[in-house]
């Protein structure tokens, strides 16, 4: 049985990570007074590219070829250490802790930014290098969040950090992972490419990051990136709904496969919150200036930093 649950929380995140990204996109359109697509649009997406061959580069190596693949594998690794349905450890989520996750995520992005420079595209070397230089400010600050929530629980497993903040009534409100949270919710704007770090639905080249790297995808393989895009949207927003937010609702028995289906609602609806937050940043601010975003990454690492300064002063 709970290698059923296994499977089944990494199946909602291959699932359910283009239906929450299809969401936001329909909410968005519509607060901008827009029809919009329809919230079923990514899964259309996502039929159409795979049903299409790939346009590679005669400049491309095995490196542009695979990493896809190694892309979304590392998306469906991380799905598969944190808790997203259940509040028990699973089977695998001895294979790492929140720490290893970011290893885990910034290997994918390392993975893609070298895809983006194997076809010798200016567009791709361009996004690669925006994304490598943001990457490099964002993780020490990521590394710091994980600090508030694992002075609370004394670990760094996600599963413990969940059950800390759960079994104790006044975790939320400490200004340690109050602090916390909020930095790493800026980190996951950043870190998926929204407003104020990049506009989702730009199309102007020169100012593409995240796209910028893919952007000599087509067919297959483009489809898997954008897959695996939505997928670290989908574990980043449920790791801060279940670990930061709202650490409740989830399955409490590795043995009850109907306490995972049971969860699967609950954390769509805790995700749609979490949403709702998303459009209202994206649909009331403006893009930062490239230059910029480093300040915004620096309020983020300083918000942490207080934090786990804070976590001391109160804890003495």
């Amino acid at each position: 049985m709970p290698d059923a649950l296994q499977v089944l929380q990494s199946l909602v995140v291959v699932a359910f990570a283009p239906l929450f990204a299809g969401v936001i996109a329909r909410v968005e359109a519509i607060v901008a007074s827009k029809r919009g697509p329809s919230i079923i649009q990514p899964y259309r997406d996502l039929a159409k590219l795979l049903r299409k061959g790939s346009t590679i580069s005669d400049q491309a190596s095995w490196v542009y070829r695979g990493a896809p693949f190694v892309v979304f594998s590392c998306y469906l690794t991380v799905s598969a250490i944190v808790p997203i349905i259940t509040s028990v450890p699973l089977p695998l989520a001895f294979l790492g802790d929140l720490l290893g996750g970011a290893f885990v995520l910034t290997l994918a992005s390392f993975t893609t930014a070298l895809a983006g420079m194997d076809t010798a595209s200016p567009y791709g070397h361009l996004g690669a290098s925006r994304a490598t230089w943001i990457g490099s400010l964002v993780e020490p600050a990521l590394i710091l969040v994980f600090f508030t929530v694992g002075v609370l629980s004394a670990s760094d497993n996600p599963y413990l950090m969940n059950h800390a903040v759960r079994s104790s009534p006044y975790a939320l409100v400490l200004p340690a992972h109050v602090l916390g949270a909020l930095a790493f919710f800026m980190l996951v704007l950043v870190e998926n490419g929204r407003i104020p770090i990049e506009s989702p639905a730009a199309s102007t080249e020169i100012s593409m990051i995240e796209e910028g790297r893919v952007f000599e995808y087509s067919g297959r393989l483009y489809a898997l990136m954008r897959w695996g895009s939505w997928m670290k949207l989908f574990v980043m927003a449920s790791i801060f709904m279940n670990v930061f937010a709202i650490p409740w609702g989830l399955g409490g028995s590795a043995r009850s496969i109907v306490g995972g289906l049971v969860a699967v609602p609950i954390l769509l609806g805790k995700l749609s919150i979490c949403g709702l937050v998303i459009v209202v940043i994206d649909t009331s601010f403006a893009k930062l200036r490239f230059f910029r975003i480093a300040e915004f990454v620096g309020a983020a690492f300083l918000l942490a930093l207080v934090g786990v300064v804070t976590s001391y002063v109160v804890s003495v």
